[in-house]
């Protein structure tokens, strides 16, 4: 699986730019991207897809559709 980087959303180096002369400030919000990335990476096993029932839907054969159509 291809790894995802926060370095990648344009937002991210915006801010980057605005804070460069703030090496603290940079230095934690490097730290923060950093975190993020580990967390998006994480690969966390399914533990199970809810089972869904399958049921055909009621369409109408149109013969009765113009039964109704006679009253209006």
């Amino acid at each position: 699986m291809e790894r995802l980087s926060c370095e990648n959303i344009l937002e991210i180096s915006q801010i980057k730019k605005l804070i460069e002369h703030k090496k603290n400030l940079l230095k934690v919000f490097d730290d923060i991207i950093a975190v993020a990335n580990i967390n998006l990476n994480k690969e966390q096993p399914c533990v199970s897809l809810p089972i869904e029932e399958n049921t055909e839907p009621l369409l109408s054969d149109h013969s009765s559709d113009s039964s109704d159509d006679e009253d209006i």
